[in-house]
């Protein structure tokens, strides 16, 4: 087994950035990267000098580069399903919302009802 060397964030950004120049067949400024991005310039120099982003330009940046951005960060990826649950609960009339959180509800409580079912029959095995 090996350990992989995950880089820091500024090295990831920084590799972007050379991606970003040999699609473009030239060098360009941050001016022109950052633009390409959807963020401000001094933000990609401060991300440059080694600032972390904030978790609303990590979503920017994920959008952009991949769910590997989380994982250069050392941030869980999130849920694409939950994404998905966030994305459209606000369009979502309030009985629909309601009906939602209520099948949240019911299966968190039907989960731990099984999982409690499954630890007190494992119980019951190393017993006997």
């Amino acid at each position: 087994m090996y350990n992989r060397v995950v880089p820091t964030f500024s090295e990831y950004l920084l590799s972007k950035l050379q991606d970003f120049e040999k699609e473009r067949g030239q060098r360009t400024s941050l001016d022109k990267f950052a633009e390409y991005i959807g963020v401000s310039r001094p933000l990609v120099s401060y991300w440059l000098k080694g600032t972390i982003p904030g978790l609303e330009n990590v979503q920017i940046l994920a959008k952009k580069f991949g769910p590997e951005v989380y994982d250069v960060l050392g941030l869980p990826r999130p849920n694409p399903y939950l994404q998905k649950i966030n994305q459209v609960f606000e369009r979502l009339s309030p009985e629909h919302q309601q009906k939602l959180a209520e099948m949240a509800e019911r299966y968190e409580v039907d989960n731990n009802e099984a999982n409690a079912k499954r630890a007190s029959k494992r119980r019951k095995t190393s017993e006997s």
